[in-house]
């Protein structure tokens, strides 16, 4: 059997392809670091639900990225994955900086005192602490008066709260600082359950988010890579 030669010009497909790379290279690379970043954001959320007793999806909504844009910025094509969990209404900073770090966290709007859970509040609520129960509404209800003697038997009036059978109130401690404290309606020891100081120092949580960004984005970026590629000519090839 004879063998045939035949000869074929693909030099308008060549030149399409490199026409495709060309005009589509900023577009791919924009949508790989964009896909990287979200993956970073998602794994970090995931982090977050394992490592805070959330109280809502506000941490998580604060994980956010800016997508890449395939004109650059400054000559770079880049995407990011930052936190803001700032509160515009309060004047709250962002806090999980501080979670990635540590740092120092001091009272801001105008307040005196950060309150800290103490353990009889933590025995009593293991998970997210309500509503009813947290600095704000104990600190904030003007219902009732509290009477105790004092240690020369004089008569103290203290602001009260009442919450799940307890009455709380604000004290003044030994030591300078205040605390809210909580007694069961029959019993006549009270225990804090806030207390109430002026700085604190928060110390470096395992999230590691940076590490965790950088490792989803070393892990994907090849498969998201070779798929936008894939696409791209599958989209604008005509063969």
């Amino acid at each position: 059997m004879g063998t045939f030669k035949v000869n074929v010009d693909i030099s308008a497909h060549v030149a399409a392809v490199r026409d495709l790379q060309s005009k589509q290279l900023p577009f791919i690379t924009a949508k790989t670091l964009t896909n990287c970043a979200q993956d970073g954001q998602a794994e970090v959320r995931r982090n977050e639900d394992r490592a805070f007793k959330l109280r809502n999806n506000w941490t998580q909504q604060g994980v956010r990225i800016k997508p890449a844009n395939k004109n650059g910025n400054s000559g770079r094509i880049e995407a990011d994955v930052h936190t803001d969990t700032a509160n515009r209404a309060t004047g709250a900073p962002d806090y999980l900086g501080r979670q990635e770090d540590g740092g120092e966290k001091v009272p801001f709007g105008g307040r005196h005192y950060i309150a800290v859970p103490t353990k009889y509040l933590r025995q009593m609520c293991p998970g997210v602490i309500p509503q009813e129960l947290r600095p704000k509404n104990l600190l904030g209800a003007t219902g009732g008066r509290y009477t105790a003697r004092t240690r020369k038997g004089q008569i103290a009036l203290r602001n009260q709260v009442r919450a799940r059978g307890f009455e709380f109130f604000l004290q003044d401690l030994k030591d300078g600082h205040k605390a809210i404290l909580g007694r069961y309606f029959t019993d006549r020891d009270a225990y804090p359950f806030y207390l109430l100081i002026t700085e604190a120092h928060i110390k470096r949580s395992q999230l590691e988010m940076e590490a965790t960004v950088a490792s989803v984005v070393n892990a994907r970026f090849e498969r998201h890579w070779d798929e936008n590629w894939r696409q791209a000519f599958a989209s604008g090839l005509k063969l």
